[in-house]
């Protein structure tokens, strides 16, 4: 009987591969699971892709909502205005800004420009030049309840009526007098050579009321006491001119911002301005003067609404040129 050669052993590197084919063989998952668990992995990204496409879509359907809100509610508050304008109530301002500007029929429509209504009061308003322009140099750098308590003891110097004193009242008192009505040595002396340019003629109240804007600034600004910023405030509250507009207002500037679409509340923490800056401006001069052009002959209706978009308070304005 012929014995049978045995097997030769194997060598040792042939064992290791043999190993990890059998190692790889067990690890790798059957084909039926495998297929399980792509399918599993694409179900989870079509989920994914769903949910953000439905978030896609609420959000464009939410932006086209609140977009179609605001154009509603601008398009009704013009339309308000424009009804409103069209009556003859209405001052012609009113309706040349909202035709210039729609932007504008918002502020508009929640306030009333009561510095030029359309229909004259029935006791039309008696305009005094001269006390306007004292009261507003009494009005300089002080609250409007100092101005009130100041203008009525400087009256009180000449009279017990309320009637403020003509020109020629004011001169013979000296300026310790006049001081005695709480104002200061400035402006007793501004008040005072007020009143000598009034005596002499140099200015009358005929004149102011009949001259144009122009020939009004000119001749006030030689008056010592009076800048242009007063003098314009003059034109506009007291005088009632409709085409006044003040480019070193920061109230009118701060509205005309506003009204172009910059965010005012980080103009001046951009520019790296102290509160305590008052060069600083919101805007530039050629600036505020090609914005406000399309508004002629109208500016001074404008100034009224940015302040009123300034949230400036008009009032105390008005009560420091027509303190009685």
């Amino acid at each position: 009987m012929v014995a049978r050669n045995p097997r030769p052993p194997l060598r040792a590197s042939a064992r290791i591969s043999m190993r990890l084919k059998s190692s790889t063989a067990e690890s790798r998952p059957p084909a039926k699971i495998a297929k399980t668990t792509r399918a599993v992995k694409a179900s989870k990204t079509a989920v994914k892709t769903t949910k953000a496409a439905k978030t896609t879509k609420a959000a464009k359907t939410t932006k086209t909502v609140n977009s179609k809100t605001v154009a509603e509610t601008t398009e009704t508050a013009v339309e308000t205005t424009k009804s409103a304008v069209e009556k003859t109530d209405v001052h012609p301002g009113i309706a040349h800004l909202v035709a210039t500007n729609p932007k504008l029929a918002d502020i508009i429509a929640r306030h009333e420009c009561d510095l030029f209504p359309a229909i004259a009061p029935p006791e039309p308003e008696v305009i005094d030049p001269f006390c306007a322009l004292c009261t507003g140099i009494i009005a300089q750098q002080v609250s409007g309840a100092a101005a009130n308590s100041i203008k009525s003891r400087f009256i009180a110097l000449f009279n017990s009526d309320d009637r403020f004193p003509a020109p020629a009242d004011i001169l013979p008192l000296d300026l310790p007098t006049l001081r005695t009505a709480g104002l200061s040595q400035r402006k007793a002396e501004y008040i005072s050579g007020l009143a000598a340019m009034f005596a002499s003629g140099e200015l009358t109240n005929d004149m102011l009321l009949a001259a144009s804007d122009e020939d009004v600034t000119e001749k006030l600004l030689r008056v010592r006491g009076l800048g242009l910023w007063s003098v314009q405030m003059f034109l506009l509250f007291s005088l009632k001119r409709t085409d006044v507009f003040a480019t070193g207002d920061l109230g009118i500037q701060r509205g005309m911002a506003i009204l172009a679409g910059r965010d005012v509340s980080k103009l001046r923490k951009a520019a790296n301005v102290k509160p305590a800056d008052k060069k600083w401006k919101y805007m530039t001069e050629d600036d505020m003067l090609r914005l406000s052009e399309p508004y002629r002959p109208y500016r001074s209706v404008l100034s009224w609404y940015l302040w009123r978009l300034a949230d400036t308070d008009v009032a105390v304005l008005k009560d420091k040129k027509k303190q009685k």
